[in-house]
């Protein structure tokens, strides 16, 4: 095979792949459209959120669960203790965020999304982390929206949090270690994909407290949609 020929023959396989990753990321932004259009569940949307709230916080690409730190169905400052700062007040809530770990201790910016470390995420080669986060009640109260369902949703988010966490074989948490100050990250199970990100994670967990959730959530506004269009029906 001459240079020539070398050449186009290499552009043509090059063109057949951008135009597959065109149509996988058309056909993954449609599902992910649709799903949230089209949410599942919801018989606990009706209830108002508990005493104290638990709370859904979106970022542009990212949602976390807060709840608060010494909270009557668990208290996390005992179940943490040793990992958390001794000296939170009271009125603090603690945001909890399933996902990768190179994400979370290298991608603080969306110009250190590199490829390789987008590629390591999407094919699950990274371990995975449960990012916890302490931050005032105040601030909680002010930028995120209240979870509907009561105190049943507060006992079921804490539920799937604690079976997110994986522990040694001591029964020990065990962190991970971030530069980034004020966060603690603690090893965690199952393994991030395309289809298990981390507003999946999210999605699942209020899915499982009875609140609307698209089945399909890769994304921050996946998440929040359904709940959306559940307080608009009302």
């Amino acid at each position: 095979m001459d240079a020539r020929k070398f050449l186009v023959t290499g552009l043509g396989a090059v063109g057949l792949v951008i135009a597959a990753a065109a149509i996988c990321g058309y056909w993954y932004l449609g599902a992910a459209w649709l799903a949230g259009r089209l949410p599942v569940g919801g018989k606990s949307a009706h209830l108002p959120p508990a005493k104290p709230a638990a709370y859904l916080c979106e970022a542009a690409f990212h949602t976390d669960i807060a709840l608060p730190l010494d909270g009557e169905v668990i208290n996390w400052r005992k179940e943490l203790r040793g990992h958390l700062p001794e000296y939170l007040p009271r009125d603090t809530y603690l945001l909890f965020g399933w996902g990768d770990s190179v994400f979370f201790t290298k991608v603080l910016y969306p110009e250190d999304l590199t490829p390789s470390r987008a590629l390591s995420a999407l094919a699950g080669l990274n371990p995975v982390a449960m990012r916890i986060v302490p931050v005032y009640g105040s601030d909680v109260r002010e930028v995120c929206k209240p979870l509907p369902g009561g105190q049943a949703t507060k006992a079921v988010l804490i539920g799937e949090i604690l079976e997110s966490l994986k522990k040694d074989a001591d029964g020990a948490y065990r962190p991970i270690d971030t530069s980034v100050p004020g966060e603690l990250l603690l090893n965690a199970k199952g393994r991030y994909s395309p289809f298990n990100t981390c507003n999946q994670w999210t999605a699942r967990a209020i899915g499982k407290a009875g609140l609307p959730r698209a089945t399909f959530a890769p994304f921050a506004w996946s998440v929040t949609r359904p709940l959306d269009l559940a307080a608009e029906s009302e």
